[in-house]
């Protein structure tokens, strides 16, 4: 028999009470919620899964109503009837939702979004403020040279990169230009970099353009993979590169490839320091990672990191203490090595199945310091990289006192601004017998070209590294012929004869 089956005087009764018992009910709820209150949750994190996983067992834990997350604000927001508990695992802070006054990073204020995992590795440099001030590697060319870059073609938060930062790519192990399939080593070094992935994961350099190289064979250690870094240098050359960075290193290799020395490690011997130190002369900034030997039998750093033009990057925990795994120097000849230092340990990076970790390693340090390279060179666009590689060892925390584990220590890029700023003002008044001038710029149909020493010869290339114009010497105020170039941009390169090369950007109107 159903309940309610029948109609009585009694059921009808209660029916008739229905209307003002809902209203009773409804009434009491919403004097239940005006009681309640929101607030907001900081956990010390701006990552989405992590804020919603904390606001819901803070909220479960005490009775509350979990209503969401907000990675802008760096908190969650839940809905309590009484004043929730400040103190709770983890918990940085809690504020009533109206009374928000972490100004930090309000909405807005930074045109990058919020650093997100990036923030610790970033500041350690200075290079989250520098950002702010447009400063983030835009039109420098960032060339990486690794074992691969797997699923950087379908990865979603790669995808702004791809959209008109990544310029061109190929594999010298396979002599193709597919290096998505090969290792992912290469991917998670550019992530570090170069991503912009807001509110996440923001590269060093998040404006820089990137050329991808695959030099390294991840299955073996042979010296063929020193050729194929060779080759994949002055590949990048021709294209016009400004900084390369490898987060590689050479010393002991497979059976019966010969091994290198200590001794070796004195920045003329190996084949790949010979190449570094060529790409420096040609006008190309070096930086390399030091290698993570310090806690095995090999314990120094690797090739080309010996090389004396050659930035070399050791790796740094979150509380700039050496991590036992970093190379250590000096070089066999006793100069300073590494040079540097960043974040290597516990570094964010993105991994393949597109979630960020965090992961060790002077793989990971390495792309942080040149990605600063890059956001330097935006600002500094005309400064020699000799000026520019002794700035940013002068603005190392130990430059005064620097050791074979930390090198010149942990660099900042607002010192190295200020030195770069020094430096210029005493230069400005020595006569600069390498002065080079390229006039007028915006130009028309011609330039015309100025070198101390003489130029031997000029390239003019496309944005996208093809050589649209060369020729051999040019004499002192010749022009040179524009007028089959359409309107755009381009970038000349100049090979004096006093060895340095010279490259700037070239507008032409019409």
């Amino acid at each position: 028999m159903k309940p309610y089956s029948r109609s009585t005087n009694s059921s009808r009764s209660f029916r008739n009470k229905l209307p003002l018992i809902g209203i009773f009910f409804i009434l009491l709820f919403l004097t239940e919620q005006s009681r309640a209150q929101a607030y907001w949750l900081g956990f010390g994190t701006a990552d989405k899964a992590a804020l919603e996983l904390k606001s819901r067992e803070y909220a479960s834990a005490f009775g509350c109503e979990f209503v969401g997350v907000s990675s802008w604000f760096e908190a969650g927001c839940i809905r309590c009837e009484l004043s929730p508990p400040r103190n709770y695992p983890g918990l940085d802070w809690i504020q009533e939702l109206g009374k928000y006054q972490r100004t930090a990073h309000a909405i807005g204020e930074d045109s990058l979004g919020i650093n997100g995992h990036s923030r610790l590795q970033l500041g350690m440099l200075g290079l989250d403020s520098f950002h702010k001030e447009g400063y983030t590697g835009l039109g420098v060319r960032l060339a990486l040279f690794d074992a691969g870059f797997e699923n950087l073609d379908s990865l979603a938060p790669f995808e702004e990169l791809r959209n008109g930062r990544l310029l061109v790519v190929k594999d010298f192990v396979d002599g193709d230009t597919d290096v998505y399939d090969a290792h992912p080593h290469g991917m998670q070094v550019l992530s570090i970099a170069g991503i912009y992935y807001p509110d996440s994961l923001i590269g060093a350099a998040p404006g820089a353009t990137f050329i991808l190289a695959r030099t390294e064979d991840a299955g073996s250690e042979t010296h063929l993979e020193e050729f194929n870094w060779v080759a994949a240098l002055e590949w990048a050359d021709s294209i016009g590169v400004d900084i390369i960075h490898s987060s590689l290193g050479y010393s002991v290799f497979d059976t019966l490839q010969g091994d290198y020395k200590y001794a070796d490690m004195d920045g003329k011997s190996t084949i790949i320091t010979k190449a570094a130190e060529m790409a420096y002369s040609r006008g190309i900034f070096i930086t390399n990672s030091a290698g993570n030997e310090g806690a095995k039998p090999w314990f120094y750093i690797t090739a080309p990191c010996d090389g004396p033009n050659v930035l070399c990057v050791g790796a740094l925990d979150s509380f700039e203490q050496v991590a036992d795994f970093s190379s250590r120097g000096p070089s066999a000849d006793g100069r300073v090595k590494p040079d540097v230092m960043a974040m290597g340990r516990n570094t964010s990076f993105l991994h393949t199945d597109g979630y960020i970790r965090r992961g060790n390693g002077t793989s990971f340090s390495g792309p942080i310091i040149a990605g600063m390279v890059a956001c330097l060179k935006q600002k500094w666009p005309d400064t020699p990289n000799d000026r520019l590689l002794r700035a940013i060892r002068m603005s190392g925390d130990r430059y005064t006192n620097p050791d074979s584990a930390y090198g010149f220590g942990l660099p900042n890029v607002w010192r190295v601004d200020s030195i770069l700023n020094e430096m210029l003002s005493v230069e400005e008044t020595i006569p600069n017998s390498e002065t080079v001038l390229i006039y007028p710029n915006p130009a028309r149909e011609e330039i015309r070209l100025r070198a101390a020493h003489g130029i031997l010869s000029v390239r003019i290339l496309d944005m996208a590294g093809r050589v649209l114009i060369e020729t051999g010497s040019v004499g002192y105020d010749d022009p040179v012929d524009l007028t089959l170039l359409p309107a755009g941009m381009y970038r000349i390169l100049l090979q004096l004869e006093s060895g340095d090369r010279f490259g700037q950007k070239l507008i032409l109107i019409r």
